[in-house]
């Protein structure tokens, strides 16, 4: 029996009708929430009608529910995000996620114990999550367990000494406990990892005020008011991924593609930023805008951009591969070169990065390295066309035109009709240069044909040119 779902206007209802009860073993879960009649946008309304419909066809299914329990804690659904976590975790109590999570929630709420409980819990499973440490430090600050909250930061010291949160805890809780030399001490060197850091100045002006040392009171609430909320970039790729089920920014991302497939890229552009106004981190919407203002020519913005999405998810290769086309884009050719083996140090099989670091290397002059880099792209892929177009074009260059154009000949199998001629006429031009006249001529042909046919003027020109030089008939315009 499924729930009724009915619709009144721009709301909809889950009705609370009581689930059938299922079998012992499935008695301990929670029961699902029952969302009443509440008055979502459309966007959220479908969004949460979605994943609450896949947890009831598939009510013992982990994902499911956590899935269901991301949607409603990125709108800011804690109350209902809680029940759904502890479902999860119940059925996969092995998960980092579900627990992290919870303890996330449950702070937002401000439950501080049951928050300090569900992330220590966290971290039985995941210790060294830094996220998980500097959330349990501040709810234990919070609750004012200020030994404990000491110790966990301490602890976050040891393995990250460049921790300006940690620094800023530690600050705050000798400032609790009136050591305010030593708070200032720590405070300060958190102001000096991160210049910027709003929180850290005004607790620091705070205490110099305690100290009755105005200058340098007034001097660090100014530098608050300019950063009031400005905080250490810090990775924490199992909230960036639950955000980003946000209704709204994942509705503003998704006109951001369309816009962007159709070509109008000023309006990509702006949904995308209007997704990051709602969801800061999300790291689709940053990577994509590296692309998208690299090629409008901004690439300040772009460069912006890609800062923060290796911020916020550092292991992410797309962002990297966006990098090296911005950086080639702009005759870079050594950063970009160093891009795209980043692109390829975190996934080895990333399409196109290969083929374009064998550029890159080409650009520079490296032709032995460009060409190493064009053949495993071959290997890593033998239906590469313009793999074996390049490898095939190095080879004829150094007058290996027996193994040039067998490579050659591999590239004329590709489904790509805008590059075809040009590959026909490499084929034809390399015959020319073995001495084969005849297959010369013959790929020249087809090639000017093939340009003709794609209004690809400036190509029909070339290869009439040549033609010429060759003393042959050209083709019928």
């Amino acid at each position: 029996m499924r729930r009724a779902v009915r619709y009144l206007g721009l709301s909809f209802v889950l009705a609370a009708v009581a689930v059938p009860r299922p079998p012992a073993a499935a008695a301990e879960l929670p029961q699902l929430p029952a969302l009443g009649v509440l008055r979502y946008p459309p966007a959220l309304r479908a969004a949460v009608e979605e994943a609450y419909a896949a947890v009831e066809a598939k009510p013992r299914d982990a994902a499911a529910n956590g899935r269901l329990a991301m949607v409603l804690h990125a709108n800011h659904l804690f109350d209902e995000a809680e029940v759904c976590y502890r479902r999860a975790h119940l059925l996969e109590p092995a998960s980092f996620r579900w627990m992290y999570l919870l303890g996330v929630v449950k702070a937002r709420q401000g439950d501080c114990a049951q928050a300090i409980a569900a992330l220590r819990e966290a971290l039985q499973m995941e210790q060294e999550y830094l996220p998980a440490r500097l959330k349990l430090g501040a709810c234990l600050l919070g609750s004012g367990q200020w030994q404990q909250a000491e110790d966990t930061y301490q602890g976050i010291l040891a393995k990250n000494p460049k921790s300006a949160e940690a620094y800023y805890g530690i600050g705050r809780v000798r400032a609790v406990n009136h050591d305010l030399n030593g708070a200032i001490v720590a405070l300060r060197k958190a102001c000096e990892l991160f210049p910027d850091f709003g929180a850290a100045h005004y607790a620091l002006g705070r205490v110099y005020e305690r100290l009755d040392q105005k200058d340098q009171s007034v001097a660090e609430l100014t530098l608050f008011e300019r950063q009031k909320n400005s905080t250490p970039p810090l990775s924490d790729p199992v909230l960036t991924e639950t955000l980003a089920f946000h209704a709204g920014a994942r509705e503003a991302q998704l006109q951001g593609e369309q816009l962007a497939r159709e070509g109008k890229l000023p309006e990509a552009a702006a949904a995308y930023e209007r997704a990051l106004a709602i969801a800061p981190a999300l790291v689709p919407a940053h990577v994509s805008l590296i692309s998208i203002y690299g090629r409008l020519g901004q690439a300040a913005r772009a460069e912006e951009h890609f800062r923060a999405a290796v911020a916020l998810k550092p292991g992410e290769p797309d962002a990297y591969f966006n990098h090296g086309l911005l950086l080639a884009s702009q005759e870079k050719f050594p950063e970009a070169e160093d891009a795209f083996r980043r692109t390829l140090e975190l996934q080895p099989a990333y399409g196109g990065a290969r083929l374009n670091l064998g550029f890159m290397l080409e650009a520079q002059g490296k032709l032995p390295e460009a060409l190493a880099e064009y053949q495993k792209a071959v290997q890593d892929d033998a239906a590469d066309s313009q793999a074996q177009f390049n490898v095939g074009r190095i080879l004829v260059h150094r007058e290996n035109y027996r193994e040039g154009i067998q490579y050659l000949l591999k590239s004329l199998s590709a489904t790509d009709k805008e590059n075809k001629p040009s590959y026909l006429y490499a084929v034809g031009a390399a015959y020319v240069r073995a001495g084969d006249r005849q297959n010369g001529l013959r790929y020249l042909n087809l090639a000017r044909q093939e340009a003709a046919a794609l209004e690809q003027s400036k190509l029909v020109e070339s290869i009439d040119d040549d033609l010429r030089t060759l003393g042959a008939q050209q083709a019928p315009r």
